[in-house]
C-alpha cells in the first residue's frame, strides 16, 4: 500500500494549557526514542537501505528535538499552518504583516514576521521498517507571537536556516526560518493509532485540534464517546490520565508487533 499523509493543526493561547500537553508528549517521544535506540531489528538488507536515506536527508537530527528558543530574522510562515489559509493571510494583510508571494507557485502568499519564540518537541516516530526517513517525525511546537494574536499559539513544524539553505525553492533560501503545518507519512503502521492519540489531545486539551488522515477527525466521534463515558466514570483529570496510558501502551504494542515483524523478515533472509 502507499504512503499516507497525516496532517495536523491547532492554536492554544494557554502557556498552561500548552505545558501541560507538552508534558504528556515527552513522555511518548521519550518512548518513541527508547525503541530507537534500543530495538531496531538486526537486518542487515534493512540496515542498508536505513543508512543509505540517512544520507541522504537534508541534515542529522536528534531522535527527539526540543524547542525553548527565540528566533529572528525571516521567518516564513506558510498560512497552511491554518485550516483556512485565505483566512489568516487576510488577517495578515489587516495587522500590517508583509505577505511574501511565491512566483513559483500558486499557494497563498506566505507571511513574514521578524521575531518570535518556538516552545514544544518534534520526534522521530519509531517505525522498525524505516520506510520514510525525513518524514517520519511528529512535530508538537507552538509559535509563540503575542503581537499577533492571529499567529500566536499555533502549531507549526520548523524548517531551519540550515533547512531554507538547502531547500530547492528561491523564496526560502535566505530565510532565518520556515514555519509551515506538521505532518507525517505512515505506511501500514498507526494510522489507526493517530486517530486515538489526536482524538485525545483535541478532547482532553485543545479543543480546535484538527487533522486529516484518510478523511477529516477520522475516528473522532466514537473516540469521543469513549472518553465522554470514561470521564463521567472517572472524572475529568482521572480520565485524561488514563486515556493517555492506553494511547502510549497502544503505541507500544504497535511498535513490539512490528519488531516482531521485521525480526522474522530478518530470519527468511538469512534462510
Amino acid at each position: 500500500m502507499p504512503s499516507v499523509t497525516v496532517v495536523w493543526k491547532g492554536s492554544c493561547s494557554n502557556p498552561r494549557i500548552r505545558c501541560r500537553l507538552l508534558g504528556y508528549l515527552d513522555r511518548l517521544a521519550a518512548r518513541s526514542d527508547e525503541y530507537l535506540n534500543n530495538a531496531q531489528p538486526k537486518r542487515p538488507v534493512l540496515r542498508k537501505a536505513m543508512n543509505q536515506r540517512r544520507r541522504e536527508a537534508l541534515r542529522t537530527r536528534p531522535n527527539v528535538e526540543i524547542f525553548d528558543n527565540e528566533i529572528s530574522g525571516s521567518i516564513l510562515i506558510s498560512s497552511w499552518i491554518s485550516q483556512n489559509p485565505v483566512i489568516l493571510t487576510a488577517k495578515a494583510s489587516e495587522a500590517g504583516v508583509k505577505l511574501v508571494a511565491d512566483p513559483e507557485a500558486k499557494e497563498p502568499p506566505l507571511i513574514e514576521i521578524e521575531r518570535a519564540r518556538l516552545r514544544g518537541l518534534d520526534f522521530k516516530l519509531f517505525d522498525p521498517r524505516a520506510l520514510r526517513p525525513g518524514a517520519d517525525r511528529m512535530s508538537f511546537v507552538f509559535l509563540e507571537c503575542p503581537d499577533y494574536p492571529f499567529l500566536d499559539g499555533r502549531l507549526v513544524e520548523v524548517a531551519t536556516r540550515e533547512d531554507c539553505a538547502a531547500n530547492g525553492a528561491e523564496i526560502l533560501r535566505k530565510a532565518a526560518a520556515y514555519l509551515c503545518g506538521p505532518s507525517t507519512q505512515l505506511r501500514d503502521y498507526l494510522e489507526d493509532w493517530t486517530d486515538c492519540l489526536f482524538s485525545w489531545i483535541r478532547f482532553f486539551v485543545i479543543g480546535d485540534f484538527w487533522w486529516h488522515r484518510a478523511e477529516e477527525m477520522q475516528g473522532y466521534a466514537d473516540y469521543r464517546q469513549v472518553f465522554a463515558d470514561l470521564q463521567t466514570d472517572r472524572g475529568a483529570e482521572n480520565a485524561e490520565e488514563a486515556a493517555f496510558d492506553a494511547v502510549l501502551a497502544t503505541f507500544s504494542q504497535h511498535a513490539e508487533h512490528w519488531i516482531g515483524e521485521a525480526e522474522g523478515w530478518a530470519e527468511s533472509e538469512q534462510g
